[in-house]
Parts: C-alpha cells; sequence; structure tokens
C-alpha cells in the first residue's frame, strides 16, 4: 500500500534535499552547502506543517515511520559530519593563523590584583 500522494511527494521533496546536503557536504563546497541546507530546512518546516495537518489514517500508515526514520538518522549523521568539518576547519585556521602568544590582562603582582596596562591616552594628569 503507497502513501498518499501528498504525504509521497512530500517526503520524497525532503530526501532530495537531504541528498542534495549530503553531496555538498562530501564536495566540501560551502556556497553549495549553504543553498543546500537553506533549502532542506525549508522543505522540513514544510513537512513539519503537513504532519501537523495529517489524519489518524495517514499517521498509522506502515511506510510512514520507517522512511521518518532514515530521514532522521541521516540528519544525526549529516550533524556529526557538520561538527567533524567544523573541528577540522578550525584546526587549519589556527595553523595558518595562529592565536596571540600574549595575555589579554596584565599578570598580578599582588595578592589584590595590579594596575591595568596604559594605553597612553593619559600619560600626564593636569590640575
Amino acid at each position: 500500500m503507497m502513501l498518499p500522494a501528498h504525504l509521497e511527494k512530500a517526503l520524497t521533496d525532503v530526501e532530495l534535499h537531504f541528498n542534495a546536503v549530503s553531496a555538498a557536504l562530501v564536495s566540501g563546497e560551502p556556497q553549495a552547502l549553504t543553498s543546500a541546507s537553506a533549502v532542506l530546512r525549508q522543505a522540513a518546516i514544510d513537512f513539519s506543517a503537513l504532519l501537523q495537518r495529517l489524519t489518524p489514517d495517514d499517521v498509522q500508515h506502515k511506510n510512514l515511520k520507517p522512511r521518518l526514520t532514515q530521514i532522521s538518522n541521516g540528519l544525526v549523521l549529516q550533524r556529526e559530519s557538520l561538527l567533524r568539518r567544523t573541528a577540522l576547519v578550525e584546526m587549519a585556521l589556527d595553523t595558518v593563523m595562529p592565536t596571540a602568544p600574549h595575555a589579554t590582562y596584565a599578570q598580578t603582582v599582588g595578592p589584590y590584583a595590579s594596575l591595568g596596562r596604559q594605553t597612553g591616552a593619559f600619560k600626564y594628569l593636569a590640575a
């Protein structure tokens, strides 16, 4: 038994855009990944709105749950891949542009604190 046409079309759209995000993630092209992710996000929002309007017969359909499970498991894998890619990019950026070696705040010299660093703006105080 096939899914109703409106539900089949919505699931197919989500799966199509999911595959486009997967392909963009593999290719490493940032613009393609950004646009494919935006389209997938919109398809997921549209599908979520459709799920709110389903009849009880549509919800109980035997082919709906396996396809939803497959999509949700795939999204988990895509999220993990995006996290790995983010870590890789951060490591590459740290190699190309290392962080500054000096501390942001002055080192403390006493038990309470130290004087702040002078900026040079007020070297002389005149009364």
